[in-house]
């Protein structure tokens, strides 16, 4: 009789988690905001920064670093605090250890993203309009941030592709393959192997350890972005497993590819292709199924000034790579039927991120360039729908803006640590180019962008325990008008 009442008791918990959640989203009380972006595009910071000022703002702490947020602006937000996220098979964003790392020292960036993780914040304010505000003094809005690895999102593209359409795009890619020292092993490896023999599992596996290791120096080595499959580079749970022994082949023609296409099932053509089609099925639809189909909200933050540092290609490769992304979204105009059986996304915030490593006169050139970056993406999104904004922030304001006499002039500099040699430098980043650079812009170049070390923490009674560059604004558009 007691494992039966235990039974219903945990039949009755699952139900009413059910109907709790049902309840917050009919009610227009939850809010599920994916936050992504291509690698060094700083994901893991900008979640910890943000965290961190929605902890520590409201009634409660008596502070508002946040004056552009109108729930903050109009003394109406109580607090927010930590709740137990609603997907216990995800991964929990790591706030605290992401802090400790912030907090040691010296102090050090937090680990970048490995995998999807998930973090729910309750928020809890005074209403102002509708029903609510009638009804009660205080009500809570659920926002779940999930976070997840941007180079996943390169894959998504894949779902339109068969193998062979797939290896002719890889083939296109051949000349920034050809930068890197990997690319040597792995041409050889593959010119050795017999496509129309039986398969060798083994002999698979070593060339796509080999194609791995040619995806990771041009990502890493040689500072592009544009990298197929993405779980190639961070694998998550997919590691060692035969659905990643996959690689493109490239240079095929059209009459081998015929002539191998109709070649026995266990040809090594042939499993490559099967494997490819299980990639496809078992790894990129459920990720798209299971989260991209649950958005209501989209931030994707943009580094544009790693790649204006690495020239013109790396430059060219992360606007493919962005406009490979967002042909994947999933747009329109949300309703309650939408959010509960179909959510799209009903806005979406293009972020350029780091601007505190460029002096206050540079940011709106780089939200200008920003704004050409995804110009084609911003109009297919609001011809769908969509509300599409872009801002240029820092969720970690890791400098300090000063003026320097330069002869006659006051030039703006910036002041901080510089991370690669933990020393304090003083730095005049260059101009950051209003649009698209044209090729003077790459023969003639003098930006330097600087990567600068987080700010040592300091003990605080109250508030944030960072500075951050427009997180209000952010919040605003992204949250201002489920908290009305």
């Amino acid at each position: 009789m007691g494992s039966i009442n235990r039974s219903f008791s945990k039949l009755g918990k699952k139900v009413s988690q059910k109907t709790q959640a049902f309840a917050h989203r009919t009610s227009d009380k939850h809010i599920r905001l994916a936050v992504t972006g291509l690698s060094g595009a700083g994901k893991t910071a900008f979640i910890t920064g943000l965290v961190n000022q929605l902890l520590n703002a409201g009634l409660i702490s008596k502070s508002n670093n946040l004056p552009l947020w109108q729930v903050t602006r109009e003394e109406r937000l109580y607090g927010v605090k930590r709740d137990l996220q609603p997907d216990l098979t995800v991964a929990s964003f790591d706030y605290e250890q992401a802090m400790a790392s912030l907090k040691q020292t010296p102090s050090r960036w937090p680990a970048s993203t490995r995998s999807i993780s998930e973090l729910r914040l309750a928020i809890k304010y005074q209403p102002q309009k509708g029903l609510l505000a009638k009804l009660t003094d205080s009500a809570t809005l659920y926002l779940d941030i999930i976070d997840y690895p941007g180079e996943w999102l390169l894959d998504l593209p894949m779902l339109k592709q068969s193998f062979s359409q797939w290896s002719m795009s890889q083939t296109q890619r051949e000349n920034i393959f050809k930068k890197s020292d990997c690319y040597g092993p792995f041409n050889e490896a593959v010119s050795e192997l017999d496509l129309s023999a039986e398969a060798d599992a083994v002999q698979l596996k070593q060339i796509a350890s080999l194609y791995q290791e040619l995806l990771l120096d041009c990502v890493n080595g040689h500072g592009f972005y544009y990298a197929q499959p993405g779980r190639l580079l961070l694998p998550g749970e997919l590691v060692d497993t035969p659905v990643l022994a996959l690689f493109p082949l490239l240079g095929l023609s059209a009459e081998t590819v015929t002539k191998l296409e109709a070649g026995a099932p266990n040809t090594a053509y042939q499993v490559l292709k099967t494997r490819y089609k299980q990639y496809q099925s078992k790894v990129i639809t459920p990720f798209y199924k299971e989260y991209f189909a649950k958005f209501d909200r989209q931030l994707l933050l943009v580094d544009c000034f790693t790649p204006l540092n690495s020239g013109k290609e790396q430059f060219d490769d992360m606007t493919q790579a962005l406009n490979g992304i967002m042909e994947s979204f999933k747009f329109g105009q949300s309703n309650i039927l939408k959010r509960l059986f179909s959510p799209r996304i009903d806005k979406l915030l293009f972020a350029a991120s780091k601007v505190d490593h460029i002096t206050r006169d540079q940011q709106g050139n780089v939200l200008s360039l920003l704004t050409q970056l995804v110009k084609q993406s911003q109009k297919q999104a609001k011809f769908e729908g969509c509300e599409v904004e872009v801002m240029a922030i820092s969720a970690i304001k890791a400098t300090k803006h000063a003026m320097v006499r330069s002869g006659s002039a006051e030039v703006e500099v910036v002041h901080g640590v510089d991370l690669s040699k933990q020393e304090t430098v003083t730095v005049f980043p260059g101009e950051v180019p209003k649009t698209l650079p044209q090729a003077s812009f790459w023969n003639t170049q003098g930006f330097e962008f600087t990567h600068f070390a987080p700010p040592q923490a300091t003990a605080s009674t109250q508030g944030a325990d960072f500075e951050h560059i427009r997180l209000d604004h952010l919040l605003q558009y992204l949250l201002g008008d489920k908290l009305n």
